[in-house]
C-alpha cells in the first residue's frame, strides 16, 4: 500500500500527523494534536477571550475644574449703576472706608509681604510637602487631601454650634495625636456642650492618627508651614492683618458691610459671587440633565482663590457634593491666579483620565495682585495644560473690562484652545459656563436675545450637515419660562414622541437633545411663556456633534468610576474563537484516515 504523506496531501496548515503504514491509534492522535497546534500557530489566535474582549465602555467624560474667584470685590454687585438710592449710599459709604489712605497703606504692606521672594519661596515648599501629604490621605483611601479634610471638619462644626475658623480646621486636619486633637476640639467648641458624642464625631473625621506614612508627612507639613510663617513674621504679616481688622471694627466697616448684603438679599439684588455660584450651578444643572439622558457623564473638582488658593473638591461625579462646595462660597481677601491655576492643574495631572477631555474654567473679577504675575503665569500654565490637552476657558466679570486682567486671561485661553469673555451681565456668565462645556461636546453656536413675555420669536434656520449624532439646544434664563419648538427640515413639529428626541428641565435651564438628526434646516422658534413680567432674556446654546468614525478606546477605568470586573474565562469561553478551525481540522484529518485504513485492507 502507498503511503499517504500528511505533511503534503492535507491543508497547508496541517502538520505531520501519519506517515507510515503500521500508524496506531496513538500516533494518529498525536498528529492531530500536534496538527491542531501548529494550525493555530500559523493562523489562530490562542488569546483567551477575556483578554480579546473590550470591557464596558463607559459614557463620554468631560472632566471639569471650576476655579472660582472669591476676592473681597466678588462681594459687590454687577452693575453699580442701575443700584437703588440706599444701596448707592451705602456702597459709597462702604467705598470711601476701602479707598482711605490709612487702609490703602496696609494692604500694599500686605501685598509686598506675601510677595517677598522668601516667603514665596517658603510657600512653594509647603505647598509641595502639602501635595505629597494630600497624595498619602488619597491613596490610603481617607480623603482627598487636607482641604477637603477641613472642608469636612468645618461642616461638622458648623452643625455642631462650634466655632468655625481656618485655624480650627487646619489645625484638626493635620493634628499629630488624639491630645492635639482634643485640645483644638476644646477651642473650637468651647461653650457649644457638644459632650463626648460629638467630640467622637470630630475625632471619627481623623481616622488617620497615628499612622506610621502620616507622621512623616504631617511633620514635613508643619515644618515647611512654620518656615512659611516664620517668614511673614519677619515681614510683621500677622501684626499688618491685625491692624487691618482694627481699621475695619473701628471704621464700622463690617456693619456697613452686614447692612449693605441685607438690601441687596432683601431687593433681590445679586452679587458678583451670587452671579457666579448661579452660573457653576446651572453648569452642573446641565451635567446633570445630559447624565440623566444617558449621554455622558461630567466630573467635576472645585478651586477657589483669594489670598491663597484651596481645592475645595477633588475630581467627582458626585455632582450633590460639588453643588454644595458652592453653595457656601463668601468672599474673602486678594487674587492669586497664579495660585489657584497650579491647584487646578495639579489636579488634573494626578487624577484625570487622560482618554477624556480635561477642561478649566477659571473665573475673576480684578487683577492678580499675590503671588507670581500675568508673566510668570504665562509661562508657566499653558505649556502645563496644553501637556494634558486640558483648554482653559476663561471669563472676567465686572463692570468695565478695565477692571480685570483682560490680556492675561485672553492669553490663557488663546495658548490653551478655551474661550475668554468678558461679561457685563449675569446672563452672559451663565451662557459662557455652558458654552465652554459644550464646546468639548461639539460645534457650539450662541443665539441670545431679548423677548417678551407671551411673544414667539422665530430665529434663522440652522443648517445640520450628514453624519450628525447629536444636536442639543440649551436653553438658559434668569428670569420668566421661556421655551423653544423644533421643526424638522421636512416642516414636522419635534415634541414628546418624535424618534430620538428628548426634553429636560432643570432650574433656568431646558435641554432640547436630538440623536442622528436629519440633514437639512432646521426651524427653531422662542417662546417667551407666560410668566413674569418685562422682557425675559434667553441664552440659547447650540451644539452639534458628528458621529465617531473611529472605534472608541479601551480606557482603564478613573478614580471616579466603579467598575465590575469580568468573572474568569471558563474552558468555552477560552476556546470559543478556535472552536471552528478545530472541528475543521479534526474533520480532514478524520477523512485521510479512513482513506488509508480502507487502503490498508486493500
Amino acid at each position: 500500500m502507498k503511503d499517504v504523506d500528511w505533511a503534503t496531501s492535507g491543508p497547508c496548515c496541517l502538520g505531520n500527523g501519519v506517515g507510515e503504514d503500521a500508524m496506531d491509534i496513538r500516533r494518529f492522535l498525536g498528529g492531530v494534536m500536534v496538527g491542531v497546534l501548529m494550525c493555530l500557530m500559523a493562523g489562530g489566535d490562542v488569546t483567551p477571550v477575556a483578554a480579546q474582549q473590550q470591557p464596558p465602555q463607559p459614557d463620554d467624560v468631560i472632566q471639569i475644574v471650576l476655579v472660582l474667584d472669591i476676592s473681597d470685590s466678588m462681594k459687590h454687585p454687577l452693575l453699580s449703576e442701575d443700584l437703588p438710592e440706599e444701596i448707592s449710599t451705602l456702597s459709597e459709604q462702604i467705598s470711601a472706608i476701602e479707598n482711605d489712605p490709612a487702609l490703602q497703606t496696609l494692604n500694599q504692606a500686605i501685598e509686598a509681604a506675601l510677595n517677598d521672594p522668601a516667603v514665596l519661596m517658603a510657600q512653594a515648599a509647603w505647598q509641595t510637602a502639602a501635595a505629597e501629604l494630600d497624595s498619602w490621605l488619597s491613596e490610603n483611601g481617607y480623603a482627598d487631601g487636607v482641604e477637603a479634610v477641613r472642608a469636612t471638619v468645618g461642616e461638622k462644626l458648623a452643625e455642631m454650634g462650634c466655632q468655625v475658623s481656618p485655624q480650627y480646621t487646619l489645625q484638626m486636619a493635620v493634628a499629630g495625636q488624639l491630645d492635639e486633637l482634643d485640645y483644638w476640639i476644646d477651642q473650637a467648641c468651647a461653650g457649644a456642650g457638644i459632650g463626648f458624642e460629638g467630640k467622637q464625631a470630630l475625632r471619627d473625621l481623623i481616622p488617620y492618627l497615628g499612622e506610621a506614612g502620616y507622621i512623616p508627612l504631617r511633620q514635613a507639613y508643619v515644618d515647611t508651614l512654620v518656615a512659611r510663617n516664620n517668614e511673614l513674621e519677619a515681614l510683621d504679616y500677622f501684626n499688618l492683618l491685625q491692624q487691618r481688622d482694627q481699621f475695619y471694627a473701628d471704621s464700622g466697616y463690617h456693619q456697613l458691610q452686614a447692612e449693605y448684603d441685607a438690601k441687596l438679599d432683601e431687593l433681590g439684588i445679586p452679587r458678583k459671587i451670587d452671579l457666579a455660584r448661579q452660573a457653576a450651578r446651572t453648569l452642573i444643572d446641565l451635567a446633570r440633565l445630559d447624565e440623566n439622558a444617558g449621554r455622558r457623564t461630567s466630573v467635576f473638582a472645585l478651586v477657589v482663590f483669594s489670598t491663597e488658593s484651596a481645592l475645595l473638591q477633588p475630581l467627582t461625579a458626585d455632582l450633590e457634593a460639588v453643588e454644595g462646595r458652592i453653595l457656601k462660597l463668601e468672599p474673602q481677601y486678594q487674587t492669586n491666579i497664579y495660585a489657584a491655576l497650579d491647584d487646578a492643574l495639579q489636579e488634573l495631572e494626578q487624577h484625570r483620565d487622560p482618554q477624556h477631555p480635561s477642561l478649566v474654567i477659571l473665573l475673576s473679577d480684578g487683577h492678580t495682585n499675590v503671588g507670581p504675575g500675568p508673566d510668570e503665569i504665562l509661562a508657566d500654565m499653558p505649556p502645563r495644560a496644553r501637556e494634558i490637552e486640558a483648554r482653559i476657558c476663561t471669563v472676567g466679570i465686572g463692570q468695565t473690562e478695565a477692571h480685570v486682567d483682560r490680556q492675561l486671561l485672553r492669553s490663557l485661553a488663546e495658548e490653551t484652545g478655551g474661550q475668554y469673555l468678558f461679561a457685563r451681565k449675569g446672563e452672559e456668565l451663565v451662557n459662557f459656563f455652558v458654552a465652554c462645556r459644550q464646546g468639548v461636546v461639539g460645534e457650539v453656536t450662541q443665539l441670545a436675545g431679548y423677548i417678551a413675555s407671551g411673544e414667539s420669536r422665530t430665529l434663522d434656520a440652522i443648517a445640520l450637515p450628514d453624519q450628525v449624532c447629536e444636536f442639543s439646544l440649551a436653553l438658559n434664563y434668569l428670569n420668566g419660562d421661556p421655551a423653544l419648538t423644533i421643526n424638522d427640515p421636512q416642516g414636522r413639529n419635534v415634541s414628546s414622541g418624535y424618534d430620538g428626541f428628548l426634553l429636560q428641565e432643570g432650574t433656568g435651564l431646558k435641554l432640547y437633545t436630538l440623536l442622528k438628526p436629519a440633514a437639512g434646516d432646521w426651524q427653531i422658534t422662542v417662546l417667551g411663556g407666560d410668566q413674569g413680567e418685562g422682557e425675559i432674556f434667553y441664552n440659547i446654546v447650540v451644539t452639534s456633534s458628528l458621529c465617531e468614525q473611529t472605534p472608541t478606546p479601551v480606557v482603564t477605568p478613573t478614580p471616579y468610576f466603579t467598575r465590575t470586573p469580568l468573572p474568569p474565562p471558563g474552558l468555552v469561553e477560552q476556546t470559543a474563537p478556535v472552536l471552528p478551525v478545530v472541528v475543521l481540522v479534526l474533520l480532514v484529518m478524520g477523512g485521510f484516515l479512513v482513506v488509508a485504513l480502507l487502503r490498508r485492507r486493500g
